[in-house]
């Protein structure tokens, strides 16, 4: 367990060009552990600059324990006191602090300003471990609560305030995965030349022989087999060179053979056991048993014959020392280990083993069925592969299953991208995945298209004869398909949750889905169940739904979010009705320009509904809604009333224009400019008004601006943007006895028309602009006389074309939507009921 500093935290000093031949602590350069009772003087695991205390677990590392190996060194006698420099073992960084009144730990660079050298205080064994502070004072380690690290001028009586030095282990063993420093794949290399060294030069791969602590087999990376497929591996052999005096197993040489189970059993020859002196560093490498060994454990070690030294093994005494020959100086390094050329990103993985053979993995352990392959749109049979300093981790995309994590991976001979992850063989084969995409194999539209687009909801039958996709319709609020796209009804999307549903989550990749209700693109009523079957309401409990698309992203299934019976959107083949249903049916969704909210050019514009416009009352300054020739107080309103200043705001939301709606006080005197704002009031009993601070075109959240919702017959609902944001909103301008008044369900339908300038205005009128306008059975078309049109519809096929004979003229055509394209202006899409 980690007992980590909560009071100080004594950290390292990082030395630029530390050297292992500085002054010797009792003659040596050792490392040696720091105990305090059963506590080491250690690194944090997570920073390494950080100082903490810790016990010992079993099967600890060896970095972990290198972490809390320490060595005392460039001793010092000044005035007949002896200093240390202490070193750690693991980033060879001095034990330091920072003098201050209250001393705080840092790393530096340089040994320049910080604390540095330590007294080991006492005779004996434990000793205190104190340092020089300033002056005379000297600050001691102590440990407190049996968990916290401190420094202090007098240690209290019940802290742990002594640390003994305490020799570390001669005899660590070493795991397979320790010999590279992190690796299997590893370099054994001698301090000479011998003869019999088969292993100098060589990428060699150790695994751990399993109930056999601490053993391990070596093979040599790239030839790990013979042509008939036995594996190869290294081992005394029973040729033995001639030496004199040898005794036993002195001489036998070594060798790279398969494994004999019956005669000459050789298992326990190639057996390797690795062992490292944590004081120095030194290794010493034995093997099992070797011929006429018995028993007994041999150790690596060379014997000189002649001019030449030969590669041997030993038999060791009941103290560990070798009966004959020496030991060789062995040093351990990584070899080159194995790597996936196009580096991290998404694979499929595919058995390469007896069996399963070209079969696609869904997780580690399970397949596709038959022979079904994955596919780059949907995350089944998709993973992760992510590189981090030479090891990887494999982590599947739709249950976050891993293959291997943070583990070295070896090739696989004579088979193109194949490696072994964690035992099996398996092919690699990279695909062109995004990995930012989140919203993989599902529905996900951007805030610009849900904006902008309308959607139209199509169920592919399936069967041989009709059309190739049903448009969907109600009958009295019914969802039905039909083939008939003069009925199809359009939609708006809108998004409701998003949901984590995939992802090699545990390598930080996350896939999600959107769920999304369907309103009428110019009403309120939603998608929602009656019984088994799907209708429009405006006050039933909206479905939400999920778009699931299908491996070619031709298609999805609609599935209802949250319903008890998971149930999808299908129909019933006999009354065209759609239900829910345990039987998906295929959707398609297509889009089209359908924006909410309309543009308006800037000008002079006059708002109309039931025969009312809006006007400014010059008295009061309320909003009001009049015709021409009512009373004013001395005169009656005029056409100059009516006409407001329409401009756009500086900054708007996505998809929606923001507007003020201005005027001047007509008859005002002479000079006087003053611009007077359509706004929403909190007071006045939720009434229009108009106010003429010109900071509402600065301030945030003003309640000058209002938005134009479109209105399925070309008519626009006047939506303020600052109502429309609050809990309790009433964003919408209504009627209610002759005042503008702010309502929370918009009923009063605008019609929006140029308007002449005043008179005092007539230097910013704007020019005259081609309006459609959508009706029953037909739609109007002003200011266009003498242009052609052409109307299509909304797949854009079209269905007529004539000349405008005037300026205001009414067009008879089916219902639906219809784009109006007119020579010489651009193309204008109307609703036509």
């Amino acid at each position: 367990m980690n007992r980590k500093s909560t009071l100080l935290a004594v950290v390292l000093m990082a030395v630029s060009s530390f050297t292992m031949n500085a002054t010797e602590f009792g003659s040596t350069n050792d490392f040696f552990y720091l105990k305090s009772g059963d506590l080491y003087l250690s690194l944090d695991g997570n920073k390494s600059d950080s100082v903490i205390v810790k016990s010992f677990k079993e099967n600890m590392t060896k970095a972990a324990v290198d972490s809390a190996l320490w060595q005392i060194v460039e001793k010092k006698a000044v005035v007949g006191v002896t200093t240390y420099s202490i070193i750690n073992k693991a980033t060879l960084s001095y034990l330091a602090f920072a003098p201050a009144k209250k001393p705080v730990p840092n790393l530096v660079a340089v040994k320049d300003g910080v604390a540095y050298k330590w007294i080991l205080d006492g005779t004996d064994n434990p000793q205190e471990l104190k340092s020089f502070y300033s002056g005379d004072k000297y600050l001691s380690f102590v440990i407190t609560n049996d968990k916290d690290l401190s420094l202090v001028d007098t240690p209290a009586a019940d802290s742990n305030a002594k640390f003994t030095v305490v020799e570390p282990s001669s005899k660590f063993l070493l795991k397979a995965d320790e010999l590279g420093a992190g690796f299997k794949t590893f370099q054994l290399k001698f301090g000479d030349t011998y003869e019999g060294d088969i292993f100098s030069g060589k990428d060699l791969i150790a695994k751990d022989v399993d109930d056999e602590d601490g053993y391990v087999t070596l093979q040599e990376k790239g030839n790990e087999a013979f042509p008939d497929n036995k594996a190869k591996y290294f081992g005394v052999d029973m040729l033995k060179t001639d030496i004199s005096g040898a005794k036993d197993v002195f001489g036998y040489n070594f060798s790279l053979d398969s494994t004999r189970q019956t005669q000459d059993p050789n298992a326990d020859w190639q057996k390797f056991k690795f062992t490292v002196d944590l004081k120095n560093d030194s290794v010493s490498v034995f093997l099992k048993r070797a011929p006429e060994s018995g028993e007994d454990t041999v150790q690596v070690v060379f014997a000189s014959v002649g001019p030449k030294k030969v590669l041997t093994v030993s038999k060791v005494d009941d103290n560990g020392a070798v009966k004959q020959g020496k030991a060789p100086l062995i040093n351990l390094s990584a070899g080159t280990h194995a790597n996936i050329p196009t580096g991290s990103g998404v694979y499929f993985l595919q058995s390469a083993s007896k069996g399963t053979k070209g079969k696609y993995y869904v997780k580690k352990n399970s397949f596709m069925g038959g022979d079904s392959v994955p596919s780059v749109n949907l995350p089944r049979g998709q993973w992760y592969i992510k590189t981090e300093n030479g090891k990887y981790s494999v982590v599947d995309r739709e249950s976050d299953d891993a293959f291997i994590l943070n583990q070295e991976i070896f090739e696989v001979a004579e088979m193109e991208d194949t490696y072994l992850l964690d035992g099996d063989s398996v092919k690699v084969t990279p695909v062109s995945v995004d990995l930012k995409d989140k919203y993989l194999g599902s529905r996900a539209y951007t805030e610009k298209e849900l904006a902008e687009k309308g959607f139209t909801l199509h169920l592919i039958p399936g069967i041989p004869i009709g059309p190739a996709y049903l448009s969907t319709f109600t009958n009295d609020s019914i969802l039905k398909g039909t083939g008939d796209i003069s009925n199809q009804i359009m939609f708006k999307l809108i998004p409701k949750d998003t949901q984590v549903v995939a992802g090699a989550k545990q390598l930080g990749d996350e896939i999600s889905i959107i769920s999304y209700q369907l309103r009428t693109l110019f009403g309120t009523d939603r998608i929602a169940a009656q019984s088994d079957s799907l209708k429009l309401s405006e006050t039933s409990e909206p479905l939400s739904f999920h778009f699931v698309f299908n491996e070619t992203r031709q298609w999805s299934t609609m599935k209802v979010v949250g319903d008890a019976e998971d149930r999808y959107v299908g129909m019933d083949i006999q009354t065209g009705c759609l239900q829910l249903t345990k039987n998906p049916a295929n959707v398609m969704i297509l889009s089209a320009d359908a924006p909410e909210y309309a543009p308006q050019e800037v000008g002079h514009k006059r708002f109309s509904t039931a025969n009312n416009s809006l006007v400014m009352n010059p008295n009061t300054f309320l909003a009001e809604l009049k015709i021409e020739g009512n009373p004013i107080t001395k005169s009656g309103y005029t056409e100059d009333n009516f006409s407001l200043w329409v401009e756009k705001a500086e900054k708007s939301p996505l998809g929606k224009q923001l507007y003020y709606i201005s005027c001047k006080a007509i008859g005002a005197k002479e000079g006087d400019e003053t611009r007077y704002y359509l706004a929403a009031s909190d007071t006045l009993g939720g009434r229009a008004v108009f106010i003429s601070d010109e900071s509402v075109k600065t301030m945030e959240n003003s309640p000058a601006l209002f938005a134009f919702k479109m209105v399925e017959g070309g008519t626009y609902y006047l939506e303020n943007q600052s109502e429309f944001k609050k809990d309790d909103a009433k964003p919408y301008v209504g009627m209610v006895n002759g005042f503008a008044v702010m309502q929370p369900v918009p009923m009063a339908e605008f019609t929006i028309e140029n308007a002449p300038a005043p008179v005092a205005n007539e230097e910013i009128e704007a020019p005259t602009t081609i309006q459609v306008i959508g009706s029953t059975g037909e739609f109007q078309i002003r200011n266009a006389g003498g242009k052609k049109i052409t109307l299509s519809n909304i797949l854009g096929q079209t269905i007529g074309s004539r000349f405008v004979s005037s300026d205001n003229e009414s067009i008879q055509t089916a219902r639906g939507v219809v784009i109006v394209s007119v020579e010489g202006d651009k193309a204008y899409k109307v609703i036509v009921k």
